[in-house]
């Protein structure tokens, strides 16, 4: 199975560009309502998600972790925890690339969904520096 998780993560990678473009089509923000509040409030949660995951891995006894790959699979939570918060900030960061595609063709509420779009992704990406950081010692 560690050979065909990189064409997994491939096909994932294109269909999470294409829901990022199609993300801001007139017809999907129609329906929503974001503004600065939700967007700060995205950052911060997902600023702190991952240290909280962490500390969440290392009271069911996680002592040691792995640095993410590319062969592993994305859904160890609580036992890998290094892994699948890289996959969710590299899907992010696509989702934001596929976003930005569309912005010529989007309307008010698809520009602020895009901003919720990239605070996600700044969010994970800061949340994994911080636990770098903190647990810089458990990393191998």
């Amino acid at each position: 199975m560690e050979r065909v998780w990189p064409f997994i993560y491939a096909a994932a990678a294109v269909g999470t560009l294409a829901g990022g473009y199609q993300s801001l089509s007139p017809e999907q923000t129609r329906q929503t309502n974001a503004d600065w509040i939700f967007v700060s409030i995205t950052f911060v949660t997902l600023l702190f998600f991952p240290l909280g995951a962490m500390a969440y891995s290392r009271r069911r006894g996680i002592d040691k972790y792995q640095r993410p790959n590319f062969r592993r699979q994305p859904l160890g939570w609580w036992t890998d925890t290094l892994q699948p918060i890289r996959i969710s900030l590299i899907f992010a960061v696509l989702y934001c690339i596929g976003s930005a595609f569309a912005l010529p063709h989007t309307d008010a509420q698809g520009w602020m969904l895009f901003c919720w779009h990239i605070a996600m992704a700044v969010g994970l990406f800061f949340g994994e520096r911080l636990v770098y950081v903190v647990f810089r010692q458990r990393i191998v």
